[in-house]
């Protein structure tokens, strides 16, 4: 035997007390629900069942879309920058390229502050007869002006050509274009005087006036010497017709042509006939010498040259103010000078002088001239000037140097068609120190 007691049997495992009633009901079970197969799932929230996390997915991707594209935005918006803001480009002008416009870029120069604080003053004048050099904008127009003051192109104006910017259509002459310049003066130009012509016959909408049949010729005569009466007064041909376009001469010396010349140089010759015209020049000028000088001239069928305000010269077939006696009394002399020049037989074959005039170098006067054609046919016009000799003034008067030397307002090449005048004319047609160069309009004494 063996005192080894008997292995006892392994104990089964203990089962937990169960859990009464009250215990279990304090364990909450919120959040499930039986799925039908007798397993248990959590409960969904509102939010979720709202479709919550979808709409927070989409305004995800909204958000990145708008900052995608604020980001292009921004970037193309500094490349635009990059880009010179004080560039233009030519209307299509340039010379040999006018077809294509070419860019050109101006750099602004900063300005004092101080100088861009000031208030321009303002120039007024309250005389009713002053005389203010403002050509019409050229319609350059003024035509012309301003002008494309300057647009190029194919019309007129400043381009970008290799001739010196100036365009294939008209323009001031220079580069590969051409400017249109007749001898009644040019379409552009940077100095001279302002030309405006009138059609006495018809009125502004074209309606005949009392000027326009053979008969009117008388009528004319009147209305010329109404304008000269009112001082000058552009207002007294307001009612007839203006050509669109003003001209800026250099000077007025037309050899002799037909009177159509005229409508055609301004272009209305399909409106205008070549009868009972007037063209008035108008200019603020600098005296170029301190010497004392005459005008000299004469116009088929007249001419009349107003300087400072006085009637300086009156010559032709008709005298509008001054009479063929030469008694001029703004300047309380007599003139009866007169140059020899070789016109068509039985015409008239001379120029007249007018008073000496006497003004310090550097004087700025008003200067006015007016031309015209009665009956039609043959036109010319001839202004130059004759200079007193230093020191020949006895009696009141002066001698001249006896020769003529073309009266101009710059220093622009002449038409080649006057360059050689012959006629019988002894004159100096460059002029050298004897020009009346124009200045700013408004500038007056």
């Amino acid at each position: 035997m063996s005192d080894t007691p008997p292995a006892l049997p392994p104990e089964e495992p203990t089962a937990p007390p169960p859990l009464d009633g009250t215990l279990l009901d304090a364990i909450p079970v919120e959040g499930t629900e039986d799925d039908g197969l007798g397993q248990k799932r959590a409960k969904r929230t509102f939010w979720q069942k709202f479709g919550g996390e979808g709409f927070m997915a989409s305004v995800a991707i909204h958000i990145l879309l708008v900052l995608i594209a604020a980001f292009l935005i921004i970037s193309v918006s500094k490349e635009s920058a990059k880009k010179d803001p004080n560039s233009f480009a030519t209307g299509s002008g340039g010379g040999a390229a006018g077809d294509k416009a070419k860019q050109f870029k101006t750099r602004l120069q900063p300005k004092n502050p101080k100088t861009t604080a000031k208030t321009p003053t303002r120039i007024t004048s309250k005389s009713t007869t002053a005389t203010i050099a403002l050509p019409d904008v050229p319609t350059v127009a003024v035509s012309s002006m301003n002008a494309g003051l300057m647009g190029g192109g194919s019309s007129k104006g400043f381009g970008g050509g290799s001739g010196g910017g100036i365009g294939s259509g008209m323009g001031v002459g220079r580069g590969n274009g051409t400017n249109f310049v007749s001898l009644f003066g040019a379409k552009m130009g940077a100095a001279g005087m302002v030309g405006t012509f009138y059609d006495l016959k018809q009125t502004s909408n074209k309606s005949p006036t009392e000027c326009a049949p053979q008969s009117g010729i008388g009528a004319y005569r009147e209305a010329v010497k109404d304008f000269f009466q009112s001082g000058w007064s552009p207002g007294k041909f307001q009612k007839y017709y203006r050509a669109p376009e003003a001209l800026i001469a250099g000077q007025v010396f037309i050899p002799s042509r037909g009177a159509d010349a005229a409508p055609k140089a301004y272009g209305v010759e399909k409106d205008v006939k070549p009868s009972r015209w007037v063209v008035h020049y108008k200019a603020t000028i600098e005296v170029p010498q301190s010497l004392p000088f005459r005008f000299v001239g004469s116009g088929d069928d007249w001419m009349v040259v107003r300087w400072d305000r006085k009637i300086a010269l009156d010559d032709g077939y008709e005298h509008m103010v001054v009479g063929a006696d030469g008694n001029y009394k703004d300047f309380k002399q007599v003139v009866t000078k007169e140059f020899p020049i070789d016109r068509k037989p039985g015409s008239l074959n001379r120029l007249k002088a007018g008073p000496w005039i006497t003004a310090p170098k550097g004087t700025k006067v008003p200067l006015e001239i007016a031309i015209g054609e009665t009956p039609g046919g043959v036109f010319d016009v001839y202004l130059a000037i004759e200079v007193a000799r230093s020191g020949s003034r006895v009696n009141g008067t002066f001698e001249g140097e006896g020769t003529l030397k073309l009266f101009r307002t710059n220093a622009e090449q002449l038409p080649e068609e006057i360059q050689k005048p012959g006629r019988g004319l002894t004159i100096d047609m460059e002029a050298e120190g004897w020009i009346f160069k124009t200045v700013p309009t408004g500038v007056t004494r």
